[in-house]
């Protein structure tokens, strides 16, 4: 569970009188099946919600975060497989785990989660300061904390990278392990076209995180209960709407329109907008054509080279809901740019 959704549980909780743990996932030595930052929380009801392991160490963690609430001291547990009590409390995937387990306070998180900015948010999650935390801004820097000046000095070159690459890191700074996190809104995913594809891919991207927007000029097609999951349905064209849209760096758009009238002015304000990604549908023959007329409107060679398409990986999909399949890990593929779009079974290259 990522820090977004957090919040939202977090909140309903304590709206209902509990108190939360969060139980963060801070250091991965190996394999390992949740990522940097994945999340458990435990209310003081019983209540769980999110992992931090895929279900080998939660019930571990569980007494613990029920210890942090009684105490409410903090600590970093630590779970592998170098004893043989691996299976009872470990990871039989093989790997070596930190798991920070404290209050969770969203006072500040919570607002700053709000807000729609992107930033980081900075932990101590062992030392003497330990539970100490900093929010800092993309654009305005230091926004609240209660990290020492000198942790704050000392982590502001990662705290950028971290805000730039999105990925989580831990690091060692004045005695203590400062883990710092990307606060980010969620990727958007603006689909033009409400066909069966769309309505399936919808539904795929909401579950994967993804905020949704779907867009089309047919109002037949933009009835709210066929993108029940769509955070917005739109019914117009393209030039109409995409200025309104406010496409950017964060945003995926995928065209599931073959009619050029259609496709065109989007792909075209697409690029010109600079999106994370852009997949139009067709087959190879189709996406000559379109790659010869945006030649034509005056799209350069090395813009054009941006669209995927035909779009999404070739998985053999069957049909419109294993396409959206197809469309989805695409998507998946870029956001990360850490994957190969290799089966995980087959061996490496190295």
């Amino acid at each position: 569970m990522d820090l977004v959704r957090s919040v939202e549980v977090a909140r309903r909780w304590e709206a209902e009188g509990k108190a939360v743990a969060a139980a963060t996932l801070v250091r991965v030595q190996g394999p390992a099946p949740r990522p940097l930052g994945s999340r458990f929380l435990v209310s003081s009801a019983g209540d769980m919600e999110g992992s931090v392991s895929g279900g080998c160490v939660e019930n571990d963690v569980f007494l613990h975060a029920q210890q942090v609430l009684e105490s409410g001291q903090s600590k970093l547990v630590g779970y592998g497989i170098s004893d043989e009590a691996a299976f009872e409390v470990g990871l039989s995937c093989g790997g070596v785990i930190d798991v920070f387990i404290d209050r969770f306070r969203i006072d500040e998180v919570g607002k700053y989660v709000a807000s729609q900015r992107s930033g980081s948010l900075a932990s101590v999650v062992d030392g003497p300061s330990a539970g100490t935390r900093g929010i800092f801004d993309h654009e305005l820097g230091l926004i609240a904390t209660d990290l020492s000046e000198e942790v704050v000095e000392a982590i502001l070159p990662l705290v950028r990278l971290v805000m730039d690459t999105e990925h989580p890191t831990i690091t060692s700074v004045a005695g203590s392990e400062v883990f710092v996190e990307p606060v980010a809104p969620p990727p958007r995913l603006v689909i033009f076209g409400a066909v069966e594809i769309g309505q399936t891919l919808s539904a795929l991207a909401a579950c994967a995180g993804f905020s949704v927007t779907v867009c089309d000029p047919r109002s037949a097609f933009t009835t709210p209960d066929r993108f029940p999951d769509a955070r917005e349905v739109i019914t117009a064209w393209p030039e109409e709407v995409v200025d309104r849209l406010a496409l950017d760096e964060r945003t995926f758009v995928v065209v599931l329109s073959h009619d050029p009238r259609y496709e065109d002015p989007v792909v075209q304000a697409a690029l010109a907008r600079d999106v994370r990604y852009l997949g139009a549908m067709g087959s190879r023959k189709t996406h000559a054509k379109r790659l010869e007329r945006l030649a034509g409107a005056g799209v350069p060679p090395s813009a054009l080279e941006r669209i995927h398409g035909p779009i999404g990986l070739d998985l053999g999909a069957n049909g419109a809901r294993e396409t959206a399949v197809e469309i989805l890990a695409e998507m998946v593929l870029v956001r990360h740019a850490t994957g190969t779009g290799r089966s995980s079974s087959l061996p490496s290259a190295d």
